[in-house]
């Protein structure tokens, strides 16, 4: 093949094609999405942007004639966290993608229920792969939670029953460190990569046809769009899903969830990520999102379709988790009565079909999940970038081989791809459930007249057999589901980030409670202020002791300088 610069003199003795290409701007811009409407050189000259033209020798072999046709048009049903990563990894790679959305109000922050989402290792290292500035973007955003201890603890008592250790998968792959991030921040990241010509905002699927060529995605509002295959990536309650296979209900957990953010930060803030307090038929989950805030959720076993009093959340609460440690107490209290939300969970049990023909789905569409490993988005970032590959990897054959692209083949590869991982993790977050549902900390729990035992203290059997399988299953079950994919992820580094480093006392943390205990209680020291002589007045210590309380006032107890402190009370803040 031979090249011809455009603005070479040389005069050319030979039929010659003409390739125009939009040269980018910056280093992550997208590629020209074609237009029905613009197909020659001459239309796409008139474009926006910088061109530069080059000759190539014909005829063209047929592999560069395939070269030539578009890619397919890529329709996606839904704008959450599946979709747009989905529609990002796709027009990265080229494709013309439409994203319909019915209400972008989450992105702006004004939907319900959109607290911080947990992004971890295996979703971020996904992220990477399609995009390595938008991945940096996320984890900027992010806080970082899994260089901490996070795990089970007893929620009555408030000590520990498990330690999840997130990091050392993480390392010993060079993955990126389990984050959390505002789920309205990882949207808007999301919709800015990838583009407002590419999202159409309001506008909800609600039927399709696919005659075997095409794909017409029908809105509520009657309008139609064509295109080469449809993704449905909108949601547990997914129009497409429905459309495909019919109508099913989705599966109530048995648990209502409050949840809710607070201007809290606890004082062990440096030593622990999450935590999941357990109970017997309830349980509550709390982890710092940085700024100064800790995001909570309080799951409750009781009938679906319940609800609260006007401002009557916060009561309830507290009359659930009535005796309960301080730290989930606490937490409630710091939390506004209108910062309480609550919604039943819901899932939908894994399935063979994730689509037909020209269509599949994607996410919470086709596997919703419990919230209790903090995996269902994650997932979704997994299935968007699966398919974005296999797509791909369809056009590249279809280039090589002169024939057109297999589109339902290379959807039935991504199902395939896919299904197995997800249906074991789909799993483990319903055992999740199921644990908290049984979890008895003392014999006596749970059995009524005998209820008068739990006095005793008496450590439930089951609680015992129960940690022990946690003890001996978790570090496994935690290596697969957040580093079990990362050898299929292409173009990515395969390292650590030095900011991503933990605490040097974080493995002795796992292995000694008593030195955690220590790092979480801190050491406190009071210190006097005197518009004189500020030498003479030295810090104190202030040592925890449940036993002895510290007094303020204007006398000591020079036998206990410990635990008794005299200043002028003006000066104590």
């Amino acid at each position: 093949m031979a090249l011809l610069s455009a603005t070479s003199p040389a005069k050319a003795h030979f039929s010659a094609l003409f390739l125009c290409h939009d040269e980018p701007q910056h280093g992550h811009a997208l590629p020209p999405a074609p237009h029905p409407q613009c197909s020659g050189a001459g239309n796409r000259l008139r474009a926006r942007g910088r061109w530069s033209v080059s000759a190539a020798v014909a005829p063209a072999p047929a592999g560069a004639k395939e070269e030539e046709k578009r890619k397919p048009r890529v329709l996606v049903a839904g704008g959450g966290i599946g979709g747009l990563v989905f529609a990002l990894a796709a027009r990265r790679k080229g494709y013309e993608v439409t994203v319909f959305e019915r209400d972008l109000s989450a992105v702006r922050g004004e939907g319900q229920y959109r607290g911080p989402i947990q992004i971890q290792s295996n979703a971020l290292a996904a992220l990477e792969a399609i995009d390595m500035s938008v991945a940096e973007e996320v984890m900027r955003a992010g806080c970082v939670t899994g260089d901490r201890i996070n795990g089970l603890v007893d929620g009555i008592s408030g000590s520990w029953y498990c330690k999840f250790d997130t990091f050392t998968p993480a390392a010993e792959r060079g993955l990126p460190v389990t984050r959390v991030i505002s789920r309205m921040t990882l949207q808007q990241i999301l919709a800015r990569a990838v583009g407002d010509d590419a999202i159409l905002n309001g506008s909800h699927v609600v039927d399709f046809i696919d005659d075997g060529s095409k794909v017409t995605a029908i809105l509520e509002d009657g309008r139609r769009f064509e295109g080469d295959l449809l993704v449905g990536a909108d949601g547990i309650w997914s129009k497409v899903r429905k459309t495909l296979f019919g109508h099913s209900e989705a599966t109530y957990s048995g648990y209502t969830c409050y949840t809710g953010i607070a201007d809290f930060v606890p004082p062990d803030i440096d030593t622990v990520g999450y935590r999941v307090f357990l109970g017997h038929k309830q349980y509550f989950v709390s982890s710092d999102v940085g700024a100064g805030k800790m995001q909570w959720y309080a799951f409750h076993k009781e009938e679906a379709g319940g609800t609260d009093p006007e401002n009557g959340k916060k009561k309830r609460l507290l009359e659930i988790f009535s005796g309960w440690c301080d730290n989930v107490i606490d937490l409630i209290n710091a939390t506004e009565e209108e910062a309480i939300l609550r919604r039943d969970i819901y899932d939908r049990p894994p399935t063979i079909n994730w689509g037909k023909g020209r269509v599949t789905l994607l996410g919470d569409s086709v596997h919703a999940m419990q919230p209790n490993l903090g995996q269902g988005g994650c997932m979704a970032i997994e299935d968007g970038y699966q398919l974005a590959v296999e797509l791909e990897n369809a056009w590249q054959e279809s280039v090589k081989s002169g024939t057109p692209m297999d589109i339902v083949s290379s959807l039935k590869r991504y199902e395939k791809e896919r299904r197995l991982r997800v249906a074991i993790i789909h799993g483990l977050a319903r055992m999740a459930a199921i644990m908290a549902t049984t979890y008895r900390p003392y014999l006596g729990v749970g059995l009524g007249p005998l209820s008068f035992l739990t006095k005793l203290r008496i450590p439930h059997p089951g609680r015992v057999g129960g940690r022990f399988f946690i003890m001996i299953g978790m570090p496994a079950m935690l290596s697969w589901v957040l580093g079990g994919n990362s050898s299929k992820l292409e173009g990515r580094p395969l390292s650590c980030r030095l900011s991503d480093k933990a605490n040097d006392q974080l493995y002795r943390w796992f292995e000694d409670d008593d030195a955690l205990e220590q790092a979480m209680g801190g050491e406190w020291y009071l210190f006097p202020i005197s518009e004189g002589n500020s030498n003479s007045l030295q810090p104190v210590r202030l040592i925890r002791d449940e036993q002895r309380a510290i007094s303020f006032g204007n006398r000591s107890d020079p036998s206990d300088s410990a635990s008794s402190l005299a200043l002028p009370m003006p000066q104590v803040s």
